[in-house]
């Protein structure tokens, strides 16, 4: 007779429901390490690129604090690129990095009040 025929129900229930959550516990750990990788960067179009540009020479979380409007991100790319001796995007990376700072990391969106 098997040691599982022995035990009582609640026990072999009890295993089965542990080896359940377990069976999932990579996916949870693979979603937090990639959340980790982008410290913190919403998810969107451009993520990737600003993850990777961004994030060579700074913190990701000292970008996504700055919240600047798409002109003040142009000029500090321009700054960068200038004073810093970072080289340019590629034109289509840099719409996309400019893009996605905008939308995601720029000013709060206010409503107007009537």
């Amino acid at each position: 007779m098997s040691i599982i025929a022995l035990a009582p129900r609640w026990l072999s229930a009890l295993v089965i429901g542990i080896c359940v959550v377990f069976a999932g516990a990579p996916t949870v750990g693979a979603q937090q390490q990639e959340e980790d990788e982008y410290q913190g960067l919403p998810e969107g179009e451009g993520r990737e690129e600003v993850a990777a540009y961004c994030g060579a020479c700074h913190s990701l979380g000292l970008v996504s604090q700055q919240k600047l409007p798409r002109h003040r991100w142009e000029d500090l790319l321009v700054w960068m690129n200038e004073k810093q001796g970072m080289p340019k995007l590629p034109p289509e990376d840099e719409k996309i990095v400019l893009d996605y700072l905008t939308e995601h990391l720029g000013p709060p969106k206010t409503r107007r009040r009537f």
